[in-house]
């Protein structure tokens, strides 16, 4: 596969501070853990670092993986400012089982991660890889923004815009994709540029996360709307799954 974020991983954080933009993640994953004791987790697609610092932060032995190198680099410049040195390894998470030989008590695939995939056949090669690197009563979780409702927003969205810096999206979908132009503008003396990314999606929505989970072999799975964990509906802004490994 193509590096989407080899340039692109070294502004990503434009978005924000690896401390400054989970939201409500933070509870959520501590209430969560704490419900099904987890001491070990993966996050099989880690990015720049936020998610990998957040539960370290709550006291979880974490590691992390990527398939993107620069996102890695980003990563560990990230962390080790903050004085953190966790385990990152570049992977494909179809194939976790080359990088990781131990099993989790949960796997983290986060932020609209796993629709990078395009194929049914790789996305259950990337559910089955995390099936297997989890433990007897391990938790899968994905999050996504792609939801029902955010499909129906207008196609344009200002997400960031300061003196120095704007960031755009242009979104557009069919039935099966959803493409993200990604205009980042700085506008100041000290940096005048204009760059593009394109990210397309695979849209997966509840029922295709329940479709390809069971095939995958998960049995318990729940999703829900936000992290309160009400459920999800038409109106959802987030999308979020958690499946649960019984043997």
């Amino acid at each position: 596969m193509k590096d989407t974020y080899e340039k692109f991983a070294f502004d990503y954080d434009e978005f924000g501070s690896i401390e400054s933009y989970l939201g409500d993640e933070k509870n959520f994953f501590s209430r969560l853990f704490n419900e099904h004791n987890v001491k070990t987790v993966l996050d099989c697609a880690c990015g720049t670092g936020q998610h990998v610092y957040m539960l370290s932060q709550l006291g979880y032995q974490v590691w992390g993986s990527d398939y993107s190198q620069s996102m890695l680099k980003m990563a560990e410049k990230n962390l080790s400012a903050r004085g953190y040195e966790i385990p990152l390894k570049q992977c494909d998470f179809r194939y976790l089982e080359k990088e990781f030989d131990d099993r989790f008590d949960a796997i983290v695939c986060l932020t609209t991660s796993l629709p990078h995939l395009h194929t049914d056949e790789d996305l259950l090669l990337a559910i089955r890889s995390m099936k297997n690197r989890l433990k007897e009563n391990g938790l899968l979780i994905f999050t996504s923004g792609t939801t029902d409702y955010t499909l129906s927003l207008s196609p344009i969205e200002v997400v960031i815009n300061r003196e120095d810096f704007s960031r755009i999206f242009v979104k557009a979908h069919d039935d099966r994709f959803q493409t993200i132009h990604i205009i980042d503008l700085y506008h100041s003396l000290q940096r005048m540029e204009e760059n593009q990314y394109d990210i397309v999606y695979r849209i997966l929505l509840d029922n295709d996360y329940r479709r390809l989970l069971s095939q995958a072999g998960f049995t318990d799975i729940k999703i829900y709307g936000d992290y309160d964990r009400n459920p999800y509906d038409a109106g959802s802004m987030r999308l979020i799954v958690i499946a649960k490994q019984t043997n």
